[in-house]
């Protein structure tokens, strides 16, 4: 299948778009269908043996790639080696048949082989994605419990004094993750209409995170439950102590997830916006 493909590398505040239409090309790319897994397993006395447990290994992604002869070239490569620091860490992009998904990587090695002086400049550029192997949304869903109603028809007749709309407010808020597999969110609580005390936040009638805390009006509390981005603060400020003790950061399974909210006091008080990344095994 002839794919049609665009990368954009973001890292350190700077972006680099690579096309066809552009000086910087890609030639082929490995690595984005799937990584590798590991299966752990124990002795059995049956045939075979047992499946302890199955491991995602880290990603490899290898891109070849060349620049267009012209008299940017070495400018051009210049900024390739620049750009690739090995110190800094950055996300790839990838749009792939209209499916846009992206990656956090570190630059493990770029070369450029020796070229014939009449020949493009090539070049070898290696990725290792450690910590997280899976792809994920280019864009996060977004999910409101709070919502604005309208409370007007045509013709209209605007009267300065008319409310033009209300709150709908939706304690219980239905969150799909039909990716590749379990994924955190992050919960953004802002007391727009005053304070709100002890705000808990309950998934599929099991697990729970609850924190101990009163927000004053426009306080923001977040809540990240994404392995190694687990945190709560207030304002900015941490207050991951607030948290009652059998608090959990859950993730949302594969599947129709069920999320609602509680509060001790000012329930109507409150703005609620959740935000999730599906993850998947490849692009």
């Amino acid at each position: 299948m002839d794919y049609k493909q665009n990368l954009v590398f973001k890292s350190n505040k700077k972006e680099l778009t690579t096309n066809s239409k552009l000086d910087i090309h890609i030639i082929d790319i490995l690595g984005i269908e799937a990584s590798s897994y590991t299966i752990n397993t124990t002795a059995s006395e049956q045939d075979g043996a047992n499946v302890t447990s199955v491991k995602v290994e880290p990603r490899e992604i290898t891109i070849t790639g060349d620049i267009e002869k012209n008299e940017n070239e070495l400018t051009n490569r210049d900024f390739l080696i620049r750009f690739f620091n090995p110190k800094q860490e950055g996300e790839m992009y990838i749009t792939r048949n209209n499916i846009e998904r992206k990656i956090q990587y570190r630059v493990s090695s770029l070369d450029f082989p020796t070229n014939k002086m009449y020949e493009r400049i090539q070049f070898t550029l290696n990725l290792e994605s450690t910590e997280e192997p899976y792809f994920s949304d280019a864009k996060n869903r977004g999910n409101y419990l709070t919502a604005i109603s309208p409370q007007f028809t045509f013709p209209l007749v605007i009267n300065p004094t008319k409310i033009m709309g209300y709150k709908t407010f939706k304690p219980v808020m239905p969150l799909v993750n039909d990716g590749d597999k379990e994924t955190g969110i992050e919960i953004i609580a802002v007391a727009k209409r005053g304070k709100v005390d002890n705000l808990k936040f309950i998934l599929n009638n099991n697990q729970y995170i609850k924190v101990n805390a009163t927000l004053n009006q426009w306080d923001e509390l977040r809540i990240n439950t994404n392995p190694r981005k687990k945190s709560v603060t207030l304002n900015g400020e941490n207050i991951i102590n607030k948290i009652d003790r059998n608090s959990t950061f859950f993730s949302l399974k594969i599947g129709k997830n069920i999320l609602k909210y509680e509060c001790d006091n000012g329930g109507t008080n409150v703005d609620i916006n959740v935000l999730f990344y599906r993850k998947y095994l490849g692009v």
